[in-house]
């Protein structure tokens, strides 16, 4: 999952999933584009795959925890996409493989699964995103082009159609939704804020002339203390809205070995059909960021073949890349994962543990419980 088959599916489903292009009238969208001139630099991130300066992510049993997902029939899944914390609950999203969403309590015991693959009321084809309230779990069905809603306990409530293709929402205060846009012939806007109804206020951000895309990021959103952040691969830039949807900063990646082909920016699956990614950085996924303001990303470095995690900060300048590779440590396999306050949750199965050196130092109860086909969450303490 974490390496080139992971690769694969993100840069290739786009093209297997067609989505029926959106009906908004252009003058419409005219009027409610929001000028995004101007909008702040807030830093720039350095991003080399170099060792780097920093031990942060050199973890040891007191720094980390581990918590065993104890799946029962109603809460079984195949593999991680998203894990959301929040409410007390870890939020699991598989879009790819079960296509479910289930939830455990933070002793890791199951909690409640929500909707299930089907057509019919309450069931969605491809769970693609997920965002929780007090009141509420909703999943966002990318092939259905519906928002459904669930209580906690996952007794379905009701869905909504969404007026546009989209692969990506964030719950915003005053009822008010955010949603990431799909390009299209009618518009070609990247971002969309609607009321509680999918009525669009709002749209932000264009998309380049001939924006194709080709990759698919996960958690396009990321939200935060600092607020949410909004990045879709492999752009050069990231931004920041606050949960009230209005743009209040952006954050400019600076790669040591450079960036990637300008024309995989606009249709990153044919650059790569016609070999043109030979060199440069980009990032898989939307960074996370912790309160402290340290970074954990996913790149990709064709100069310096391989993926890494990388680790942050730019305001004290502190710098890690740890590459995936075999011998690696459990430590240092950290997406996908989720930042909770200083924490960093990521995730290990058997297959992910027989890749790491110290797989057999774990303690016995955890080894049996991978042994035995559970999965675990591990928790990051960052200090």
């Amino acid at each position: 999952m974490l390496f080139s088959s992971r690769n694969t599916i993100h840069a290739f489903l786009i093209a297997i999933l067609i989505l029926a292009t959106s009906c908004i009238n252009k003058k419409q969208v005219s009027q409610n584009y929001i000028c995004t001139s101007g909008i702040p630099i807030i830093d720039t991130l350095l991003i080399s795959s170099e060792s780097g300066n920093s031990e942060l992510m050199d973890y040891d049993a007191s720094t980390t925890d581990f918590i065993i997902l104890k799946e029962d029939d109603n809460t079984m899944f195949a593999d991680i996409n998203q894990i959301i914390d929040a409410f007390d609950k870890y939020f699991i999203v598989d879009s790819y493989g079960s296509r479910r969403v289930v939830s455990f309590d933070h002793s890791g015991h199951p909690f409640a699964s929500y909707g299930k693959h089907g057509n019919g009321p309450g069931e969605y084809i491809y769970p693609w995103d997920v965002d929780v309230n007090a009141q509420y779990v909703y999943i966002l069905d990318i092939s259905q082009r519906k928002l459904l809603r669930y209580n906690h306990k996952g007794d379905y409530i009701d869905s909504q159609n969404v007026p546009f293709d989209s692969k990506g929402f964030a719950l915003l205060k005053n009822n008010k939704i955010l949603f990431k846009l799909e390009p299209s012939k009618e518009m070609n806007y990247q971002l969309c804020v609607t009321d509680s109804a999918l009525n669009p206020l709002s749209y932000m951000l264009h998309y380049p002339d001939g924006y194709i895309g080709g990759w698919v990021t996960d958690a396009v959103f990321q939200k935060n203390d600092k607020g949410i952040s909004y990045y879709c691969s492999p752009a050069d830039t990231i931004y920041r809205l606050d949960y009230d949807g209005n743009l209040i900063g952006k954050r400019l990646l600076n790669f040591k070995n450079g960036t990637i082909h300008t024309s995989a920016k606009i249709n990153f699956i044919d650059a790569e059909q016609q070999g043109k990614l030979t060199s440069g950085m980009h990032l898989l996924n939307n960074p996370v960021e912790l309160s402290n303001g340290t970074c954990f990303m996913e790149v990709t470095d064709y100069t310096n073949k391989g993926t890494y995690v990388i680790m942050l900060n730019p305001a004290n300048g502190t710098h890690s890349a740890k590459k995936f590779a075999d011998k690696m440590s459990i430590y240092d396999v950290i997406v996908p994962c989720v930042s909770s306050g200083n924490q960093i949750i990521s995730y290990l199965d058997r297959i992910i543990a027989d890749k790491c050196y110290n797989f057999d130092m774990m303690p016995d109860s955890l080894i049996k419980a991978l042994n035995e086909g559970n999965r675990l969450l591990v928790i990051h303490n960052i200090h």
